[in-house]
Protein backbone atom coordinates (compact mmCIF):
# COMPACT_ATOMS: atom_id res chain seq x y z
CA UNK A 1 0.00 0.00 0.00
CA UNK A 2 1.18 3.53 -1.30
CA UNK A 3 2.19 5.42 2.26
CA UNK A 4 0.26 8.74 2.08
CA UNK A 5 1.78 11.84 0.63
CA UNK A 6 1.62 14.49 3.63
CA UNK A 7 1.80 17.77 1.02
CA UNK A 8 -0.97 15.84 -1.15
CA UNK A 9 -3.16 15.69 2.25
CA UNK A 10 -2.45 18.94 2.91
CA UNK A 11 -3.99 20.08 -0.44
CA UNK A 12 -6.88 18.66 -0.72
CA UNK A 13 -7.57 19.41 3.19
CA UNK A 14 -7.27 23.05 2.56
CA UNK A 15 -9.30 23.62 -1.04
CA UNK A 16 -12.10 21.96 0.89
CA UNK A 17 -11.89 24.78 3.73
CA UNK A 18 -15.11 27.10 3.39
CA UNK A 19 -13.43 30.08 3.06
CA UNK A 20 -11.63 28.70 0.11
CA UNK A 21 -14.80 27.63 -1.51
CA UNK A 22 -16.02 31.33 -0.56
CA UNK A 23 -12.70 32.47 -2.48
CA UNK A 24 -13.32 30.44 -5.68
CA UNK A 25 -17.23 31.41 -5.55
CA UNK A 26 -16.92 35.05 -5.20
CA UNK A 27 -14.37 34.51 -8.12
CA UNK A 28 -16.18 32.46 -10.37
CA UNK A 29 -18.96 35.26 -10.21
CA UNK A 30 -16.99 38.34 -10.71
CA UNK A 31 -15.63 36.35 -14.30
CA UNK A 32 -18.65 34.53 -15.65
CA UNK A 33 -18.12 35.50 -19.78
CA UNK A 34 -14.12 35.32 -18.82
CA UNK A 35 -15.15 31.60 -17.71
CA UNK A 36 -17.58 30.98 -20.63
CA UNK A 37 -15.55 32.12 -23.27
CA UNK A 38 -11.74 30.47 -22.03
CA UNK A 39 -13.86 26.88 -21.60
CA UNK A 40 -15.40 27.10 -25.60
CA UNK A 41 -11.41 28.05 -26.24
CA UNK A 42 -10.28 25.21 -24.43
CA UNK A 43 -12.04 22.86 -26.34
CA UNK A 44 -11.03 23.53 -29.25
CA UNK A 45 -7.64 25.19 -28.92
CA UNK A 46 -4.31 24.12 -26.38
CA UNK A 47 -1.52 26.76 -26.92
CA UNK A 48 -3.02 29.85 -24.95
CA UNK A 49 -0.44 30.47 -21.90
CA UNK A 50 -3.74 30.12 -19.90
CA UNK A 51 -3.71 26.51 -20.22
CA UNK A 52 0.02 25.60 -20.18
CA UNK A 53 0.79 22.58 -17.79
CA UNK A 54 2.31 24.37 -14.75
CA UNK A 55 1.33 27.63 -14.65
CA UNK A 56 -2.42 27.38 -15.80
CA UNK A 57 -4.40 29.91 -13.61
CA UNK A 58 -7.35 28.30 -12.00
CA UNK A 59 -9.90 31.16 -13.42
CA UNK A 60 -8.50 32.62 -16.37
CA UNK A 61 -9.17 36.01 -17.81
CA UNK A 62 -9.89 37.14 -21.29
CA UNK A 63 -8.83 40.27 -21.72
CA UNK A 64 -10.51 43.41 -23.47
CA UNK A 65 -7.86 46.55 -22.92
CA UNK A 66 -4.66 46.75 -21.85
CA UNK A 67 -2.84 50.02 -20.99
CA UNK A 68 0.17 50.96 -18.91
CA UNK A 69 0.32 49.02 -15.59
CA UNK A 70 -3.90 47.79 -16.11
CA UNK A 71 -5.84 45.40 -17.79
CA UNK A 72 -9.78 45.12 -18.26
CA UNK A 73 -11.62 42.07 -18.92
CA UNK A 74 -14.52 40.71 -20.90
CA UNK A 75 -16.55 40.84 -17.50
CA UNK A 76 -15.18 44.94 -16.92
CA UNK A 77 -12.88 44.29 -14.43
CA UNK A 78 -10.01 45.67 -13.89
CA UNK A 79 -6.87 44.90 -12.58
CA UNK A 80 -3.53 45.77 -11.77
CA UNK A 81 -1.08 43.67 -13.56
CA UNK A 82 1.99 42.56 -12.18
CA UNK A 83 2.41 39.96 -14.54
CA UNK A 84 3.09 41.95 -17.72
CA UNK A 85 3.75 38.99 -20.22
CA UNK A 86 6.02 37.04 -18.11
CA UNK A 87 8.28 40.19 -17.83
CA UNK A 88 8.24 41.00 -21.41
CA UNK A 89 6.41 44.00 -21.15
CA UNK A 90 7.26 45.24 -17.76
CA UNK A 91 9.96 47.98 -19.29
CA UNK A 92 7.10 50.26 -20.01
CA UNK A 93 3.74 48.66 -19.45
CA UNK A 94 1.40 47.87 -22.07
CA UNK A 95 1.39 49.68 -25.49
CA UNK A 96 3.51 51.89 -24.63
CA UNK A 97 2.70 55.15 -26.66
CA UNK A 98 5.71 55.66 -28.52
CA UNK A 99 6.52 52.05 -29.13
CA UNK A 100 2.81 51.61 -30.96
CA UNK A 101 3.43 54.55 -32.76
CA UNK A 102 6.30 53.56 -34.33
CA UNK A 103 5.29 49.92 -35.24
CA UNK A 104 1.94 51.23 -36.57
CA UNK A 105 4.43 53.31 -39.13
CA UNK A 106 5.29 50.35 -40.32
CA UNK A 107 1.96 49.17 -40.55
CA UNK A 108 0.36 48.47 -44.20
CA UNK A 109 4.17 49.47 -45.77
CA UNK A 110 6.58 47.27 -45.73
CA UNK A 111 6.79 43.29 -45.68
CA UNK A 112 5.83 40.89 -43.00
CA UNK A 113 8.34 37.96 -43.00
CA UNK A 114 10.59 36.89 -45.49
CA UNK A 115 12.47 39.92 -46.80
CA UNK A 116 14.74 42.04 -45.78
CA UNK A 117 14.35 45.79 -44.68
CA UNK A 118 16.15 48.41 -43.19
CA UNK A 119 14.18 47.80 -39.70
CA UNK A 120 17.05 45.17 -39.40
CA UNK A 121 20.29 47.39 -39.50
CA UNK A 122 18.54 50.10 -37.05
CA UNK A 123 17.91 47.22 -34.76
CA UNK A 124 21.56 45.92 -34.97
CA UNK A 125 23.46 49.41 -34.88
CA UNK A 126 20.91 49.65 -31.72
CA UNK A 127 22.27 46.58 -30.25
CA UNK A 128 25.68 46.60 -30.85
CA UNK A 129 25.74 50.12 -28.84
CA UNK A 130 24.28 48.77 -26.22
CA UNK A 131 25.57 44.99 -25.97
CA UNK A 132 29.52 46.01 -27.04
CA UNK A 133 30.34 42.57 -25.71
CA UNK A 134 28.53 40.70 -28.88
CA UNK A 135 29.70 40.75 -32.55
CA UNK A 136 27.14 39.46 -34.36
CA UNK A 137 23.21 38.60 -34.02
CA UNK A 138 20.64 35.95 -35.27
CA UNK A 139 16.67 36.90 -34.78
CA UNK A 140 14.31 34.97 -34.04
CA UNK A 141 10.59 34.33 -32.09
CA UNK A 142 11.32 32.77 -28.47
CA UNK A 143 13.28 31.84 -25.98
CA UNK A 144 13.36 27.97 -26.71
CA UNK A 145 14.06 29.36 -30.24
CA UNK A 146 17.16 31.35 -29.25
CA UNK A 147 18.66 28.19 -26.63
CA UNK A 148 18.15 25.62 -28.82
CA UNK A 149 19.38 27.70 -32.35
CA UNK A 150 22.69 28.27 -29.78
CA UNK A 151 23.81 24.50 -29.05
CA UNK A 152 23.19 23.50 -33.05
CA UNK A 153 25.54 26.69 -33.81
CA UNK A 154 28.10 25.72 -31.39
CA UNK A 155 27.75 21.95 -32.37
CA UNK A 156 28.12 22.76 -35.95
CA UNK A 157 31.12 24.95 -34.97
CA UNK A 158 32.81 22.19 -32.49
CA UNK A 159 31.87 18.89 -34.65
CA UNK A 160 30.54 17.80 -30.92
CA UNK A 161 27.77 16.09 -29.85
CA UNK A 162 27.42 16.66 -25.59
CA UNK A 163 25.88 19.88 -23.99
CA UNK A 164 26.07 20.92 -20.70
CA UNK A 165 23.08 22.39 -18.21
CA UNK A 166 22.53 22.43 -14.53
CA UNK A 167 20.00 21.42 -12.84
CA UNK A 168 17.13 23.44 -12.56
CA UNK A 169 18.04 25.77 -15.34
CA UNK A 170 15.41 26.63 -17.42
CA UNK A 171 16.52 27.08 -21.20
CA UNK A 172 13.06 26.77 -22.92
CA UNK A 173 10.99 23.47 -23.81
CA UNK A 174 13.30 22.09 -26.41
CA UNK A 175 14.35 18.47 -25.75
CA UNK A 176 17.52 18.90 -24.49
CA UNK A 177 16.12 22.17 -22.06
CA UNK A 178 13.33 20.15 -20.99
CA UNK A 179 15.66 17.69 -18.94
CA UNK A 180 16.14 18.54 -15.10
CA UNK A 181 15.10 21.86 -15.37
CA UNK A 182 13.13 23.76 -12.62
CA UNK A 183 11.59 21.85 -9.74
CA UNK A 184 8.09 22.24 -10.24
CA UNK A 185 7.84 20.89 -13.69
CA UNK A 186 9.05 17.78 -11.87
CA UNK A 187 6.91 17.60 -9.22
CA UNK A 188 8.86 18.12 -6.33
CA UNK A 189 8.27 17.86 -3.38
CA UNK A 190 6.46 14.80 -4.55
CA UNK A 191 9.07 14.07 -7.09
CA UNK A 192 12.29 12.89 -5.48
CA UNK A 193 15.44 14.60 -7.45
CA UNK A 194 17.48 12.02 -9.09
CA UNK A 195 21.09 11.11 -7.25
CA UNK A 196 23.77 13.31 -7.61
CA UNK A 197 27.21 11.23 -8.74
CA UNK A 198 30.74 11.71 -9.75
CA UNK A 199 29.37 11.21 -12.74
CA UNK A 200 26.98 14.47 -12.87
CA UNK A 201 22.81 14.19 -12.78
CA UNK A 202 21.08 11.20 -14.49
CA UNK A 203 19.29 13.08 -17.52
CA UNK A 204 15.45 12.96 -16.34
CA UNK A 205 12.85 14.74 -18.72
CA UNK A 206 10.34 16.90 -17.41
CA UNK A 207 7.97 16.63 -19.96
CA UNK A 208 5.74 13.47 -21.45
CA UNK A 209 6.87 12.55 -25.11
CA UNK A 210 10.51 13.53 -24.37
CA UNK A 211 12.86 10.59 -24.24
CA UNK A 212 15.25 10.33 -22.06
CA UNK A 213 18.65 11.93 -23.51
CA UNK A 214 21.70 9.91 -24.02
CA UNK A 215 25.00 10.81 -21.72
CA UNK A 216 26.48 11.47 -24.86
CA UNK A 217 23.87 14.22 -25.67
CA UNK A 218 23.38 15.90 -22.00
CA UNK A 219 25.83 16.17 -19.11
CA UNK A 220 23.55 17.63 -16.11
CA UNK A 221 25.81 19.77 -13.82
CA UNK A 222 24.85 19.87 -10.18
CA UNK A 223 24.89 23.89 -8.42
CA UNK A 224 28.66 22.82 -6.71
CA UNK A 225 31.39 24.96 -8.26
CA UNK A 226 34.14 22.42 -7.21
CA UNK A 227 31.67 19.22 -8.66
CA UNK A 228 30.52 21.09 -11.78
CA UNK A 229 33.86 22.04 -12.90
CA UNK A 230 35.23 18.79 -12.51
CA UNK A 231 32.82 16.93 -14.98
CA UNK A 232 33.33 20.22 -17.74
CA UNK A 233 37.31 19.30 -17.22
CA UNK A 234 36.69 15.35 -17.68
CA UNK A 235 34.32 16.07 -21.15
CA UNK A 236 36.79 18.99 -22.29
CA UNK A 237 36.82 17.38 -25.39
CA UNK A 238 33.31 16.08 -26.36
CA UNK A 239 31.59 19.57 -25.05
CA UNK A 240 29.81 21.15 -27.75
CA UNK A 241 29.36 23.94 -25.22
CA UNK A 242 27.86 24.55 -21.94
CA UNK A 243 24.68 26.68 -20.79
CA UNK A 244 24.54 28.67 -17.56
CA UNK A 245 21.98 31.51 -16.42
CA UNK A 246 23.50 34.30 -14.21
CA UNK A 247 20.49 33.47 -11.89
CA UNK A 248 17.69 31.12 -12.21
CA UNK A 249 13.91 31.74 -11.75
CA UNK A 250 14.51 28.21 -9.85
CA UNK A 251 17.23 29.16 -7.96
CA UNK A 252 16.76 33.25 -7.38
CA UNK A 253 20.01 33.64 -4.99
CA UNK A 254 22.56 35.71 -7.74
CA UNK A 255 24.92 35.84 -4.64
CA UNK A 256 25.22 32.22 -4.52
CA UNK A 257 24.78 31.66 -8.85
CA UNK A 258 26.90 34.37 -9.85
CA UNK A 259 30.19 32.91 -8.81
CA UNK A 260 29.15 29.78 -9.84
CA UNK A 261 28.61 30.71 -13.47
CA UNK A 262 31.42 33.46 -13.91
CA UNK A 263 34.39 30.63 -12.13
CA UNK A 264 32.23 27.68 -15.02
CA UNK A 265 32.47 30.58 -17.68
CA UNK A 266 35.62 31.62 -17.22
CA UNK A 267 37.00 27.96 -17.28
CA UNK A 268 35.61 27.15 -20.43
CA UNK A 269 37.26 29.93 -21.85
CA UNK A 270 40.68 28.63 -20.74
CA UNK A 271 39.87 24.91 -22.09
CA UNK A 272 38.38 26.73 -25.53
CA UNK A 273 35.07 25.09 -24.50
CA UNK A 274 32.11 27.21 -25.87
CA UNK A 275 29.89 28.99 -23.21
CA UNK A 276 26.58 29.93 -24.05
CA UNK A 277 25.21 32.63 -21.36
CA UNK A 278 20.98 32.48 -21.63
CA UNK A 279 20.16 36.07 -20.88
CA UNK A 280 16.74 35.85 -21.54
CA UNK A 281 15.55 36.67 -18.27
CA UNK A 282 18.31 38.63 -17.43
CA UNK A 283 19.22 40.42 -20.40
CA UNK A 284 18.60 44.48 -20.12
CA UNK A 285 17.54 43.37 -16.40
CA UNK A 286 20.61 43.80 -14.78
CA UNK A 287 21.66 47.61 -16.04
CA UNK A 288 20.70 47.55 -20.17
CA UNK A 289 23.61 45.47 -20.94
CA UNK A 290 22.26 42.67 -18.95
CA UNK A 291 24.91 40.26 -16.59
CA UNK A 292 26.95 39.64 -18.62
CA UNK A 293 28.16 43.14 -18.35
CA UNK A 294 27.21 43.39 -14.65
CA UNK A 295 28.87 40.67 -14.06
CA UNK A 296 31.15 40.34 -16.29
CA UNK A 297 30.66 36.81 -17.38
CA UNK A 298 32.76 36.08 -20.47
CA UNK A 299 30.33 34.05 -23.02
CA UNK A 300 30.66 33.00 -26.59
CA UNK A 301 27.16 33.00 -27.56
CA UNK A 302 24.18 35.19 -25.37
CA UNK A 303 20.90 34.46 -25.81
CA UNK A 304 18.03 37.19 -25.31
CA UNK A 305 14.22 36.89 -25.09
CA UNK A 306 11.36 38.69 -22.53
CA UNK A 307 11.87 42.31 -22.51
CA UNK A 308 14.15 42.40 -26.00
CA UNK A 309 10.76 42.18 -27.77
CA UNK A 310 8.34 45.39 -27.41
CA UNK A 311 4.43 44.95 -27.28
CA UNK A 312 4.61 41.03 -26.62
CA UNK A 313 5.66 40.73 -30.01
CA UNK A 314 7.36 37.75 -30.99
CA UNK A 315 11.46 38.14 -30.85
CA UNK A 316 14.44 36.71 -29.07
CA UNK A 317 18.09 37.32 -30.42
CA UNK A 318 21.15 35.06 -30.30
CA UNK A 319 24.56 36.84 -30.28
CA UNK A 320 27.74 37.00 -29.47
CA UNK A 321 30.46 35.14 -31.72
CA UNK A 322 30.72 35.97 -35.59
CA UNK A 323 32.71 32.62 -36.23
CA UNK A 324 29.98 30.76 -34.45
CA UNK A 325 26.93 32.86 -35.60
CA UNK A 326 28.52 32.65 -39.25
CA UNK A 327 27.28 28.94 -39.45
CA UNK A 328 23.95 29.39 -39.72
CA UNK A 329 24.24 32.39 -42.72
CA UNK A 330 25.69 31.74 -46.44
CA UNK A 331 29.18 32.49 -47.92
CA UNK A 332 27.14 34.70 -50.86
CA UNK A 333 27.34 31.56 -53.24
CA UNK A 334 24.65 29.32 -51.91
CA UNK A 335 25.60 26.25 -54.13
CA UNK A 336 29.15 26.23 -52.09
CA UNK A 337 26.87 26.34 -48.89
CA UNK A 338 25.45 22.88 -49.51
CA UNK A 339 26.65 20.14 -47.02
CA UNK A 340 28.77 22.58 -45.10
CA UNK A 341 25.71 24.84 -43.23
CA UNK A 342 23.81 24.88 -40.61
CA UNK A 343 20.14 26.44 -40.14
CA UNK A 344 18.14 27.83 -37.65
CA UNK A 345 16.09 30.46 -39.58
CA UNK A 346 12.30 29.49 -39.57
CA UNK A 347 9.59 31.69 -41.79
CA UNK A 348 8.54 33.97 -39.63
CA UNK A 349 11.76 34.49 -37.31
CA UNK A 350 12.95 38.51 -37.78
CA UNK A 351 9.39 39.08 -38.56
CA UNK A 352 9.58 43.41 -39.18
CA UNK A 353 7.05 44.05 -37.09
CA UNK A 354 8.72 42.10 -34.13
CA UNK A 355 11.87 44.24 -35.00
CA UNK A 356 10.64 47.45 -35.02
CA UNK A 357 9.08 47.03 -31.95
CA UNK A 358 12.34 46.25 -30.13
CA UNK A 359 14.01 49.31 -31.91
CA UNK A 360 11.14 51.36 -30.39
CA UNK A 361 11.36 49.73 -27.27
CA UNK A 362 14.90 49.36 -26.31
CA UNK A 363 15.69 52.89 -27.80
CA UNK A 364 13.21 54.52 -25.14
CA UNK A 365 15.15 52.33 -22.39
CA UNK A 366 18.94 53.38 -23.96
CA UNK A 367 17.35 57.04 -23.52
CA UNK A 368 15.80 56.79 -20.05
CA UNK A 369 19.88 55.96 -18.82
CA UNK A 370 20.74 54.83 -15.66
CA UNK A 371 17.83 56.64 -14.01
CA UNK A 372 15.67 54.03 -14.95
CA UNK A 373 17.00 51.60 -13.54
CA UNK A 374 17.76 53.55 -10.18
CA UNK A 375 13.81 53.77 -10.06
CA UNK A 376 13.13 50.61 -10.53
CA UNK A 377 15.81 49.48 -7.49
CA UNK A 378 14.15 51.88 -5.54
CA UNK A 379 10.86 50.43 -5.57
CA UNK A 380 11.89 46.56 -4.91
CA UNK A 381 14.25 48.51 -1.57
CA UNK A 382 10.81 49.71 -0.70
CA UNK A 383 9.08 46.68 -0.96
CA UNK A 384 11.77 44.39 0.66
CA UNK A 385 12.07 46.94 3.57
CA UNK A 386 8.39 46.61 4.36
CA UNK A 387 8.44 42.90 3.88
CA UNK A 388 11.15 43.07 6.13
CA UNK A 389 9.60 44.51 9.02
CA UNK A 390 6.25 42.52 8.21
CA UNK A 391 8.36 39.13 9.15
CA UNK A 392 9.52 40.71 12.29
CA UNK A 393 5.96 42.30 13.22
CA UNK A 394 4.34 39.10 12.04
CA UNK A 395 6.75 35.82 11.91
CA UNK A 396 4.97 35.28 8.57
CA UNK A 397 7.84 34.01 6.05
CA UNK A 398 6.44 36.33 3.62
CA UNK A 399 9.33 37.17 0.99
CA UNK A 400 9.94 38.64 -2.33
CA UNK A 401 12.26 36.13 -4.45
CA UNK A 402 13.73 37.60 -7.99
CA UNK A 403 16.56 39.16 -8.90
CA UNK A 404 17.91 41.96 -11.70
CA UNK A 405 15.50 45.37 -11.91
CA UNK A 406 13.15 43.06 -11.56
CA UNK A 407 12.17 39.76 -12.28
CA UNK A 408 10.69 37.55 -9.33
CA UNK A 409 7.60 36.25 -7.28
CA UNK A 410 6.08 36.66 -4.13
CA UNK A 411 6.48 33.69 -1.93
CA UNK A 412 6.69 32.15 1.22
CA UNK A 413 10.21 30.51 2.44
CA UNK A 414 11.37 30.44 5.63
CA UNK A 415 15.15 31.12 5.00
CA UNK A 416 16.43 34.64 3.92
CA UNK A 417 18.69 32.89 1.24
CA UNK A 418 19.72 29.39 0.58
CA UNK A 419 22.96 28.19 -1.01
CA UNK A 420 21.21 24.93 -2.38
CA UNK A 421 19.45 24.34 -4.85
CA UNK A 422 17.63 21.24 -3.80
CA UNK A 423 17.11 23.15 0.06
CA UNK A 424 15.65 25.60 -1.84
CA UNK A 425 13.08 24.01 -3.93
CA UNK A 426 11.87 21.74 -0.44
CA UNK A 427 11.46 24.99 0.75
CA UNK A 428 8.90 26.34 -1.27
CA UNK A 429 5.77 26.34 -0.77
CA UNK A 430 3.67 25.58 -3.38
CA UNK A 431 0.22 25.52 -1.97
CA UNK A 432 0.77 29.39 -0.67
CA UNK A 433 1.64 30.68 -4.32
CA UNK A 434 -1.27 29.06 -5.28
CA UNK A 435 -3.72 30.38 -3.20
CA UNK A 436 -1.78 33.48 -2.55
CA UNK A 437 -2.06 34.10 -6.56
CA UNK A 438 -6.19 34.01 -6.11
CA UNK A 439 -6.35 36.56 -3.13
CA UNK A 440 -4.71 38.54 -5.35
CA UNK A 441 -7.00 38.32 -7.65
CA UNK A 442 -9.70 39.12 -4.87
CA UNK A 443 -8.26 42.21 -4.79
CA UNK A 444 -7.38 43.38 -8.14
CA UNK A 445 -4.41 42.34 -8.70
CA UNK A 446 -3.42 40.66 -11.74
CA UNK A 447 -0.99 37.63 -12.31
CA UNK A 448 -1.09 34.28 -14.27
CA UNK A 449 -0.54 31.48 -12.14
CA UNK A 450 2.36 32.07 -9.42
CA UNK A 451 1.87 35.25 -7.65
CA UNK A 452 4.60 37.19 -9.93
CA UNK A 453 6.41 40.50 -9.96
CA UNK A 454 7.81 42.18 -12.80
CA UNK A 455 8.37 45.94 -13.14
CA UNK A 456 9.89 48.29 -14.44
CA UNK A 457 8.12 51.63 -15.29
CA UNK A 458 5.33 50.39 -16.03
CA UNK A 459 4.25 50.49 -12.26
CA UNK A 460 4.28 53.60 -10.68
CA UNK A 461 5.39 54.59 -6.87
CA UNK A 462 1.34 54.59 -6.36
CA UNK A 463 1.10 50.73 -8.15
CA UNK A 464 3.58 49.31 -6.50
CA UNK A 465 2.32 50.68 -3.02
CA UNK A 466 -1.07 48.84 -4.02
CA UNK A 467 0.64 45.90 -4.90
CA UNK A 468 2.69 45.68 -1.44
CA UNK A 469 -0.99 46.46 0.61
CA UNK A 470 -3.11 43.64 -1.27
CA UNK A 471 0.37 40.86 -0.59
CA UNK A 472 0.34 42.06 3.10
CA UNK A 473 -3.21 42.02 3.22
CA UNK A 474 -3.71 38.16 1.77
CA UNK A 475 -0.91 37.27 4.29
CA UNK A 476 -3.00 38.50 7.36
CA UNK A 477 -5.49 36.43 5.99
CA UNK A 478 -3.94 33.68 5.29
CA UNK A 479 -2.80 33.62 8.98
CA UNK A 480 -6.07 33.88 10.45
CA UNK A 481 -6.81 30.75 8.58
CA UNK A 482 -3.96 28.93 10.02
CA UNK A 483 -2.63 28.41 6.87
CA UNK A 484 0.92 26.30 7.53
CA UNK A 485 3.28 28.85 5.70
CA UNK A 486 6.31 26.24 6.26
CA UNK A 487 5.05 22.59 4.74
CA UNK A 488 5.93 19.30 6.83
CA UNK A 489 9.10 17.91 5.90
Amino acid sequence: MATPNPTENLVAELLTQPWVIDMFTEIGERQRQSIEVSGQVRERAASNHVFWPFHAPQFPLVVAEAAGSRITDIDGNTYLDSHLGFGAQALFGHNPPAVVEHVREHLGRSTGNGYLNLTELQLVDLLEDILPHCQKFAFLNSGTDATNAAIRLCRAHTGRRLVAKFEGALHGVHDLAAHNTAFWYHGHPTQPFPEVTEDGIAPLPSLTGVAPAPKTELLVLPNDTAAALALIEKHRDELACVLGEAVSSSFPYAEHTVPLIKAVAERCKTLRVPFVLDEVLTGFRYGISGAADHFDIPADLYCYGKVVTGLGLPLSVVAGRADIIDHMQTTGLPLTDLGRKTCVQTTHAGNHLSLAASFASLSQLRDAGPAYYERTRAKIATVQNRLADFRTETGIPLRLLGFGDFIGSFGFVAGESYDDYREFAAAVNPIGLFLLTLMLRRRGIYTLSLPMFFTGDAHSDADVEEVLAAVLDSARELDKHGFPFVLPA
